[in-house]
């Protein structure tokens, strides 16, 4: 049950999704309906996508606003604590076969039976696995080079050890945004 006694400016609802499959973002597309419009193979087909200047195929921001939308029906158990007011974001960065997509919403202020969040939905890119200074194993994004000098400006690069070695991985805000919720209470 959500309350808003028991909440405090700062609580984080997460999720996180790792299974986004070449044919999840495909099957996504052709159950929406996406799969008939022209502009839209960018969502199945690797060359058309190339030709639309991605380096392969990307899902659909539908697919990753859905995330979005999940973690609120999730926190007010499907509008039986409370209802979505709004929520707003922007996209900024595709989401392809292989990313991680860790949503995240903060609270930042609650204003009577309204909670404002702040949305950060990000990507994690596996890009190589090095050991000994070698590359010994090599993930779509390293083999499609959807990793760009301006990725290492930034400083979205990252590492970590595993088992295997240093796991190289891109991370960043792909959708930045916000949402209103009406507690029912």
């Amino acid at each position: 049950m959500v309350k808003i006694k028991d909440l405090k400016i700062g609580k984080v609802i997460r999720d996180e999704f790792d299974q986004i499959t070449r044919d999840l973002i495909r099957n996504y597309s052709k159950l929406g309906g996406f799969a008939k419009l022209a502009s839209n193979f960018i969502h199945d087909d690797d060359d058309r996508a190339q030709k639309a200047g991605y380096k392969g195929v990307i899902a659909h921001g539908l697919f990753s606003y859905g995330f979005i939308t999940k973690i609120f029906d999730d926190f007010i158990e499907q509008e039986k604590y409370g209802k979505i007011i709004k929520i707003g974001v922007e996209m900024r960065h595709p989401v392809r076969a292989g990313d991680t997509l860790i949503t995240e919403a903060i609270l930042k202020e609650i204003n009577g039976k309204r909670l404002y969040f702040e949305i950060k939905q990000k990507t994690e890119t596996k890009i190589h696995i090095e050991k000994e200074g070698k590359i010994i194993k090599r993930f779509e994004a390293g083999q499609r080079d959807y990793i760009s000098e301006k990725d290492y400006a930034r400083g979205y690069i990252k590492t970590k050890e595993i088992d295997e070695g240093t796991l190289y991985f891109r991370k960043r805000i792909n959708s930045p945004g916000y949402a209103i919720i009406e507690l029912f209470e």
